[in-house]
Protein backbone atom coordinates (compact mmCIF):
# COMPACT_ATOMS: atom_id res chain seq x y z
CA UNK A 1 0.00 0.00 0.00
CA UNK A 2 1.11 3.49 -0.58
CA UNK A 3 2.26 5.87 2.13
CA UNK A 4 -0.46 7.86 0.27
CA UNK A 5 -3.13 5.47 0.42
CA UNK A 6 -2.48 4.77 3.99
CA UNK A 7 -2.26 7.94 4.95
CA UNK A 8 -6.20 8.41 3.72
CA UNK A 9 -7.48 4.98 5.43
CA UNK A 10 -9.64 5.07 8.15
CA UNK A 11 -9.07 6.19 11.52
CA UNK A 12 -5.70 8.35 10.14
CA UNK A 13 -5.21 11.66 9.38
CA UNK A 14 -2.03 11.98 7.34
CA UNK A 15 1.42 12.20 9.24
CA UNK A 16 0.37 13.74 12.26
CA UNK A 17 -0.91 9.75 13.46
CA UNK A 18 2.11 8.83 13.03
CA UNK A 19 3.50 11.09 15.68
CA UNK A 20 0.79 11.51 17.99
CA UNK A 21 -1.20 8.36 18.24
CA UNK A 22 -4.91 8.26 18.35
CA UNK A 23 -4.62 6.50 21.64
CA UNK A 24 -2.87 9.62 22.99
CA UNK A 25 -5.12 11.68 21.95
CA UNK A 26 -8.02 9.54 23.45
CA UNK A 27 -6.12 9.49 27.03
CA UNK A 28 -6.13 13.26 27.25
CA UNK A 29 -9.71 13.87 26.59
CA UNK A 30 -10.50 11.16 28.66
CA UNK A 31 -8.12 13.10 31.74
CA UNK A 32 -9.02 16.07 30.71
CA UNK A 33 -12.82 14.95 30.84
CA UNK A 34 -13.40 16.29 26.99
CA UNK A 35 -14.23 13.08 25.48
CA UNK A 36 -18.01 13.92 23.74
CA UNK A 37 -21.19 13.00 25.43
CA UNK A 38 -22.82 12.01 22.10
CA UNK A 39 -21.98 11.06 18.40
CA UNK A 40 -21.12 14.46 16.60
CA UNK A 41 -20.19 14.78 12.79
CA UNK A 42 -16.81 16.00 14.51
CA UNK A 43 -15.44 14.35 16.54
CA UNK A 44 -13.46 15.32 19.82
CA UNK A 45 -10.78 13.03 18.61
CA UNK A 46 -10.68 14.81 14.80
CA UNK A 47 -10.83 18.53 16.76
CA UNK A 48 -7.35 17.86 18.64
CA UNK A 49 -5.64 16.83 15.23
CA UNK A 50 -6.84 19.74 13.64
CA UNK A 51 -5.92 22.31 16.20
CA UNK A 52 -2.56 20.52 16.14
CA UNK A 53 -2.14 20.90 12.02
CA UNK A 54 -3.30 24.25 12.80
CA UNK A 55 -0.55 24.89 14.93
CA UNK A 56 1.77 23.46 12.78
CA UNK A 57 1.14 25.56 9.87
CA UNK A 58 0.60 28.18 10.79
CA UNK A 59 3.11 30.00 9.04
CA UNK A 60 1.59 29.13 5.84
CA UNK A 61 -1.01 32.65 6.44
CA UNK A 62 2.26 34.41 7.38
CA UNK A 63 3.99 33.92 4.43
CA UNK A 64 1.57 34.21 2.32
CA UNK A 65 2.12 30.98 0.99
Amino acid sequence: MSSAALALTPGRLGELTEHVPAALVDEVLEVTRRKERRVRLLPARVVVYFVLAMALIWWLAWTGQ
